[in-house]
């Protein structure tokens, strides 16, 4: 306020004085201006309000103090003027929106003290802008209301301790991942609840901790009733000053599946990998996606030689078409079964197989046709060798129902003449045959029986070589 001005107070002061308020109302860093409570005209006003509100002193001397707020501010700063009004001496102060010229809106802290001017009340204000601070702390209160979020809802056990290691505070979450009550938890340990082996100690662990080498891993915990979970965590230590925390995630359940993963996928390898039987994934056209690794020592082929390439491609000429036939009905049913077929091996040999098809191309986890193969050649080999055995048995059988037939009826003929013929010696009737004659007959019978049984010897010395 100027010096003329001043001198327009109700009650004079001394020169000094008056040296004095100009130096603390124009030259203060803060906004001020004193305005009449009855007209809200502004009466006088320091540069540092010109300054950060954007008017010129001429504009604040020609308007009133509803200028500087926003319209929906209006009926707020009218109740703090009547209130004013009231008071013959009265310090007052609160928080509101003020506009500067551009348009921007602040939020100031408005600290006012009753003065006169000419007799008349006025009040002098000093503006002290807040904005920042304001938006500070309100993204301070929005980051407490989050982690208070996050704290009180997540299901994460989170534990917050002193440099000793004592819990100052749990979030539900733990008490029901450490199976306590609330009043059970109040100053307890960390190492109480901590499994640790038995040649680790915890003074060891907490130590390493709180110089920032112990951040995140695997920890077994010690419930209430003494059952044991597997815990993954999160540390960091002095997130304020002599406060640390530490973020737990129970994996137990997690663990115990990846268990039973791994060792589903071990029964896999030994049973698909590993096994007698030729596996391998084609898609729809026959070409091979996948190929197990007992491809080798069946067929003598690396699987990565296979994958790629289009399985019919290796089957004997002979059968091709008709698997292949068959392998399209595969669209139709949802499982087929080959007969014996031929597939050339790695050494340029046909080894017989038989495949059982079926079709997993829905199956995200397959998306093509599964081929599971056995290697049957041995088993055909015998069946042949077995074939063969039959009809040549079947043949000497042949020969010796010859053979039998033979002495049934071929050597009885000459057999009986010349038991007949002996007979008629034996007897001496010849009836008039001369004995040379019967002697000539018995000979050629003899002869004639001799022949027929060389060829008996020679058939069956036939079956004999043939058996052997």
């Amino acid at each position: 306020m100027s010096t003329a001005r001043q001198e327009e107070f109700e009650d004079r002061t001394p020169v000094a004085s008056e040296i004095m308020y100009h130096d603390l109302f124009e030259l203060n860093p803060q906004p001020m201006w004193v305005y009449d409570v009855e007209t809200y005209g502004i009466l006088d006003v320091n540069q540092a309000a010109v300054r950060h509100y954007g008017f010129t002193r001429e504009e604040f001397l020609g308007m009133t103090i509803l200028a500087l707020r926003p319209e929906t501010e209006i009926p707020v700063m009218l109740e703090a003027v009547s209130i004013v009004r009231k008071h013959e001496q009265l310090f007052s102060s609160g928080i509101y929106k003020h506009r500067k010229k551009s348009g921007a809106l602040i939020d100031v802290l408005i600290q006012g003290n009753i003065v006169y001017v000419n007799g008349r009340k006025a009040e002098l204000v000093l503006a002290t802008d807040i904005t920042s601070w304001i938006a500070s702390e309100q993204e301070r209160r929005m980051s407490e209301e989050k982690f208070k979020a996050i704290f009180d809802h997540t299901t994460d056990a989170i534990v917050l301790c002193d440099d000793n290691g004592c819990c100052t505070d749990l979030n539900d979450a733990s008490r029901r991942m450490l199976g306590y009550e609330t009043d059970e938890l109040r100053g307890v340990c960390i190492k109480d609840f901590m499994h640790l082996p038995d040649e680790i100690g915890f003074d060891v662990v907490w130590k390493n901790f709180l110089n920032g080498e112990i951040l995140n891993g695997l920890m077994q915990i010690r419930r209430k009733d003494g059952t044991l979970i597997t815990g993954s965590f999160n540390s960091k230590s002095n997130i304020l000053p002599g406060l640390h925390m530490c973020v737990i995630t129970d994996v137990t359940e997690r663990m115990e599946k990846k268990r039973e993963l791994m060792a589903s996928e071990r029964r896999f390898k030994a049973l698909v990998q590993e096994g007698a039987d030729l596996i391998a994934i084609l898609d729809e056209q026959g070409n091979y996606q996948f190929v197990s690794e007992s491809c080798y020592p069946i067929l003598g082929i690396e699987p990565s030689h296979l994958v790629g390439k289009n399985a019919f491609d290796w089957i004997h000429p002979d059968d091709r078409e008709t698997v292949l036939a068959l392998f399209l009905k595969i669209r139709e049913h949802r499982q087929i079964r080959t007969e014996p077929f031929r597939f050339k091996d790695g050494f340029g040999e046909y080894r017989w197989i038989v495949t059982i098809a079926t079709n997993m191309t829905d199956d995200p986890a397959v998306g093509g046709v599964v081929a599971n193969s056995r290697d049957i050649t041995d088993a055909v080999e015998k069946a042949r060798d077995l074939e063969i055995s039959n009809e040549r048995y079947r043949q000497q059988n042949e020969q010796l129902r010859e053979i039998a037939w033979t002495q049934s009826h071929v050597v009885r003929a000459p057999l009986t003449r010349l038991m007949g013929l002996v007979q008629l010696l034996q007897s001496g009737d010849t009836a008039g045959m001369p004995v040379e004659m019967a002697l000539e007959l018995i000979k050629s019978s003899a002869d004639e029986l001799d022949e027929v049984i060389r060829k008996i010897v020679s058939k069956a010395d036939k079956v004999q070589n043939d058996d052997e």
